[in-house]
């Protein structure tokens, strides 16, 4: 079994048990260990141990990179204490109280990832993340993982600790970037005091800072910077080259370093290679690309065209392959940005061209339109969670930040009362139009009687350019209410808004007449307020002119959450129940009834089927 792609989950009690299961069912790729005493009716990805725990663990350290132990924080130090080596090649280890309250980040916070699968479990099961990294817990830059994602490499990090310390202990820290992705930058305003970005290495270098941060990908005079210097060399340049037949890797090799050297630019930070498809099976460059682990890009002579014109062109090289330059032109194609070393030969064999990689964009704004379903947490799908999770605001209606709160702690909240729907729209695409990572969430479905279709409606008046936006489904509140009654709308149904604040009475009043005359299950939403409290009964006549006041109802308020009541009546008696603005009315059709406890509408397979095998 190839585990270095999975995570381990270690549980010892029955509670534990339970909870691992769950958790195995939400992180793709986890296998479930259990203690053999335990272990009945395994599942698929579960497996037994044996006593004692210590062996079955220290197994599982050096065979997987993340171990989540379901047990005692005293318990699970213990066990791995005797298998911890460094940072660099400790798995990721989080440790779950068996009540899924705490998830703890144990080991390899940073290198190995457990600060983030603490943050996530946490928002999967609604427990409380615990991270205490100096970093991480104060939101402070960790040098040792800035760039990593994008393959950035450290120069040279025998300053690294000092660095890392600087940050943490507040002493003056200056950075500079004149390459690479620049989507890790925080927000200036969320900067520590004792953090600085410089627009020049010069400006940098007389400010003295105590330590610095520099991402760069050209040559660097170390001597004008503080001893305490890190300097991150991104993946942001495109080697073009151009070769003659049987050129090997060595003259290759030789003309790319000899043209860095002269532009002043670091081997460090070449991203890829790039020449015409003619070249595809050159041995040398094969070879070159193979040895330092670059991809090649590949263009036609025709695609070379369309690059420009080159700043060197060559009639003789047109002759050979059809266009007038092929390094140049496939550094600028590759990289979609302009040459910083042009054209340079090497021994009539090998021509060569750098560009750098074309600036890259801003954050790309992204507003998450959130469906938290009826309120409860174990009711909210996982891509609820996790699009909570991965925002940096939430906004919302109070009442519905309140329902989530284990879930956006730590984060930046907007919470706004009744009737503000269109500021909390627009406040929520002006920040994701920053760049920021919006969540606006919005009770049971967000495109049921929720913000999706404001949002939409906001964007046809006032487009905005650039911005990325997704509808998180949730689970509707008619659809929770209707669990909780047993199958009322199984077959076709109405759903309305008793509420005239957006739509006049009038028109509801018809609707409502039009769904009790189809013969539809009648589902009513917003039943009624204080300013309301004689609609429903309005509501009602209007029904019972189509339907026998026998007709089964369901009164269900605040479901799926703290509050909950349910009440199965009928449609003559339904107004002798309490019934509010947190309260789902479920009005059945001619053929709902009411057995064994549950409220049912035939979908009409007694027509057609047996409902029984009598044989």
């Amino acid at each position: 079994m190839d585990d270095t792609k999975h995570t381990a989950i270690f549980a010892i009690t029955r509670k534990g048990i339970g909870l691992g299961r769950r958790l195995a069912a939400l992180l793709p790729g986890s296998h479930l260990y259990l203690p053999e005493r335990l272990g009945e009716g395994l599942g698929t990805g579960e497996q037994l141990f044996a006593p004692p725990l210590k062996t079955a663990v220290t197994g599982a350290f050096s065979r997987y990179p993340r171990l989540v132990l379901i047990m005692a924080a005293g318990i699970a130090v213990r066990t791995i204490a005797g298998e911890i080596r460094d940072k660099h090649s400790d798995p990721a280890v989080v440790v779950l109280d068996d009540a899924g309250k705490f998830a703890i980040s144990l080991l390899s916070g940073h290198a190995g990832g457990a600060n983030r699968l603490a943050a996530d479990i946490a928002s999967l099961i609604g427990a409380q993340p615990v991270v205490t990294t100096a970093s991480d817990s104060s939101g402070i830059i960790a040098p040792d993982l800035l760039g990593k994602e994008h393959g950035w490499e450290i120069e040279d990090d025998r300053h690294l600790r000092a660095v890392s310390a600087a940050l943490v202990n507040g002493d003056s820290v200056g950075i500079y970037q004149d390459a690479g992705e620049r989507d890790w930058q925080p927000e200036a305003g969320s900067l520590p005091d004792n953090v600085s970005f410089f627009t020049s290495i010069e400006a940098l270098a007389a400010a003295s800072p105590a330590a610095a941060l520099v991402i760069s990908d050209r040559s660097i005079d170390k001597e004008t910077l503080p001893e305490k210097t890190l300097v991150y060399r991104p993946r942001s340049l495109v080697v073009g080259i151009g070769c003659n037949r049987g050129t090997n890797c060595e003259q290759i090799e030789e003309a790319v370093r000899n043209a860095f050297s002269a532009g002043g630019l670091s081997l460090k930070s070449i991203g890829n290679l790039a020449t015409i498809d003619l070249k595809h099976d050159e041995p040398g460059l094969v070879e070159f690309a193979r040895k330092y682990g670059l991809a090649v890009d590949y263009f036609s002579s025709h695609e070379l065209q369309q690059a420009g014109p080159p700043q060197n062109p060559s009639e003789m090289v047109r002759g050979y392959v059809g266009t007038e330059s092929v390094c140049e032109s496939a550094a600028v194609l590759s990289s979609r940005g302009e040459l910083v070393a042009p054209k340079s030969s090497h021994e009539r064999t090998v021509t060569v061209a750098v560009a750098r990689i074309r600036h890259y964009p801003a954050k790309t704004g992204l507003l998450l339109l959130v469906g938290i379903g009826p309120g409860g947490l174990d009711h909210q799908t996982f891509r609820a969670r996790q699009a909570i999770a991965r925002s940096e605001v939430v906004v919302g209606y109070r009442a519905y930040i309140d329902l989530i709160k284990p879930l956006v702690q730590g984060k930046e909240t907007i919470a706004t009362g009744m009737g503000a729907e269109v500021e909390r729209v627009n406040r929520a695409i002006s920040l994701a139009q920053t760049g920021k990572r919006v969540c606006l969430v919005s009770s049971g479905d967000s495109g049921l009687y929720g913000m999706a279709g404001l949002v939409g409606e906001v964007l046809r008046r006032h487009p905005a350019n650039g911005l990325f936006i997704e509808v998180v489904p949730g689970m509707p509140a008619l659809v929770a209410a209707a669990s909780l009654l047993g199958s009322p709308i199984t077959g076709d149904f109405a759903s309305i808004s008793l509420s005239d604040y957006l739509v006049p009475w009038e028109q509801i009043a018809e609707r409502i007449r039009l769904a009790a005359q189809g013969d539809f299950v009648i589902v009513l939403y917003n039943p009624s307020s204080r300013s309301r409290s004689g609609r429903l009964p309005q509501v009602r006549e209007i029904i019972m002119q189509h339907r026998l006041p026998a007709t089964p109802a369901g009164i269900v308020t605040n479901a799926c959450r703290s509050g909950q009541q349910v009440v199965m009546t009928d449609l003559g008696h339904m107004l002798e129940h309490e019934i509010d603005m947190n309260t789902l009315v479920i009005v059945g059709n001619s053929t709902t009834f009411v057995a064994n406890g549950w409220m049912v509408t035939p979908r009409g397979y007694g027509n057609k089927y047996a409902l029984k095998d009598e044989s």
